[in-house]
């Protein structure tokens, strides 16, 4: 019985797989904006980035550390017009149960699929820190319209919000030079500009956790370039 299911899933993500190669990404973004998902996920109440405990600090990190935990969605009608979000052990439970996964890591805030289509059609670096550096002087209504704006769903628009003011208290002066000199997003070396690797080492570890989907747990490239072992395996073929 181990045996064939095993076999099965196996034949499952061959045929995902093979479908993929043939999908097309415009026609996949249109029809994830399509999408009703029945469980979104709650907006916020709070800043996640006020609990900086040891041992909220621990869970997440721990949880980040687990690479086989996926975010995955399943249709709940023939049209596939409606699904819902479910977090898993491992790809392969997610496959046994029937559902499609749509990220590594576990689901958060941004693990729909309007927020899927953003993140397949937008280079989003240079607009979410416009958002978050010049929006956010002013008011929070000005940044989270920008960031709706981008074509954020309202609770993953809340944690990129929250993810560029942490990143604003920790990283200005240093964001602030990197744009005052123009510095490329990636250095000579292929490391982070100082911008880009502060917001990662201040902000990245609750973002990641609490957005749930980001570029890279979803196998899409960004214009920052990131080492092939930090972007996960996946397509989008699933519309």
């Amino acid at each position: 019985m181990k045996f064939f299911l095993v076999f099965i899933i196996t034949i499952t993500i061959k045929l995902i797989n093979s479908k993929s190669e043939e999908c097309d990404k415009a026609e996949a973004v249109k029809q994830f904006k399509l999408k009703t998902i029945l469980d979104p996920y709650p907006s916020f109440n709070k800043n996640p980035y006020d609990d900086q405990s040891d041992a909220t600090k621990d869970y997440i990190n721990k949880t980040l550390s687990n690479n086989t935990i996926v975010c995955a969605i399943q249709y709940k009608d023939e049209h596939k017009q409606f699904y819902q979000v479910d977090q898993f052990p491992s790809k392969e439970h997610a496959l046994a149960e029937g559902y499609i996964v749509t990220h590594q890591g576990p689901c958060g805030a941004c693990s729909n699929l309007q927020d899927l289509a953003v993140y397949m059609s937008t280079n989003l670096t240079n607009p979410v820190r416009k958002c978050g550096l010049y929006y956010s002087t002013f008011s929070r209504k000005w940044t989270m319209d920008c960031l709706i704006q981008l074509g954020f769903s309202q609770s993953c628009a809340e944690i990129w919000y929250f993810n560029t003011i942490n990143t604003k208290k920790d990283c200005f002066w240093t964001c602030i030079y990197s744009f005052i000199i123009n510095e490329p997003l990636n250095k000579p070396d292929g490391s982070l500009n100082n911008c880009i690797q502060c917001d990662e080492d201040k902000s990245g570890p609750y973002f990641k956790f609490y957005s749930g989907r980001t570029r890279r747990n979803s196998g899409i490239r960004s214009e920052i370039d990131r080492p092939d072992q930090q972007v996960y395996n996946i397509t989008h073929c699933y519309y």
